[in-house]
């Protein structure tokens, strides 16, 4: 990959392979997949036992940074079982290098994204967002009500539509998260920290390379939301919450698996032959 003969990226080849190497390694990589979700917990256990209300504000950023610690430290074990066929024992966790540039790739993302989502929000959602709220108060009451703010939206579009709008938020999250892998495997792989590079190398092949992502990762997405909206009801009290959180955490992990060899498959197929040396 891609195919010698015809230089395109075999799409079912590539889905193929992420979920094969799935069902291959998730014995060996469900462990760090456990570990990973009861860290990405951490601040908000801490910040519920402190506020069980959940009104504290003031820590929010905080509670995230065990999580984006867990994704990192998960995303790295998987790529390099995918890409170098490493293992680090006992459960292939480590806080190192390989951590340390997928940190700075989702930090250039992140600078590129902002101002993107920014203006994509304006182009999409303002018109929307007009619509259902004639005054900012209107709007801000919807959006402490997210049932009463899906139904503004349902009337305003019409079932049609809202159904386009989520489709549509799904594709996108789809596109992104198959993107970040693809630059998080080549940032591995050159151990390097690899973004626009990257996406050149993708080349004639943007709308194979979109569509393999697609295929791939709509499947995990949808069936992560899935288990959440059926676990997510048994949560009544702080302590439940947390333990159906942490699964939640765990399934998406596992699910996260095919979208990390994705990516390494698309890096090792597009990566050009001359490229400098590792």
């Amino acid at each position: 990959m891609p195919d010698s003969a015809a230089g395109k990226v075999p799409i079912i080849a590539c889905v193929r392979s992420a979920w094969v190497f799935l069902a291959r390694n998730i014995r060996q990589l469900a462990p760090a997949a456990a570990v990973c979700a009861v860290i990405s917990q951490i601040g908000a256990a801490v910040s519920l036992f402190a506020d069980p209300s959940g009104q504290t504000t003031s820590s929010s950023v905080l509670t995230l940074v065990p999580a984006i610690v867990a994704g990192l430290m998960f995303s790295a074990a998987v790529l390099r079982k995918a890409i170098r066929n490493e293992f680090v024992a006992p459960v292939g966790l480590t806080l190192g290098k390989d951590e340390s540039r997928l940190l700075a790739v989702g930090f250039s993302i992140t600078l590129v994204a902002i101002p993107l989502v920014f203006v994509l929000s304006i182009v999409v959602l303002g018109p929307i967002l007009s619509r259902i709220a004639s005054t900012p108060e209107a709007l801000e009451a919807l959006a402490q009500d997210p049932e009463a703010m899906r139904t503004a939206i349902e009337e305003a579009l019409g079932p049609g539509g809202l159904l386009a709008l989520e489709i549509g938020g799904i594709l996108l999250l789809c596109l992104a998260l198959g993107l970040l892998a693809f630059m998080q495997a080549a940032t591995t792989g050159e151990k390097r920290v690899m973004v626009f590079q990257a996406l050149r190398w993708t080349g004639g092949n943007v709308l194979r390379v979109l569509a393999a992502i697609i295929l791939t990762i709509a499947p995990a997405v949808i069936l992560t939301t899935i288990i959440g909206l059926a676990v997510s009801p048994a949560a009544t009290d702080v302590t439940t919450y947390l333990l159906v959180t942490t699964l939640i955490a765990f399934v998406g992990n596992i699910f996260a698996i095919p979208i990390s060899a994705l990516g390494a498959v698309l890096y090792k197929g597009l990566r050009p032959t001359d490229f400098g040396a590792k």
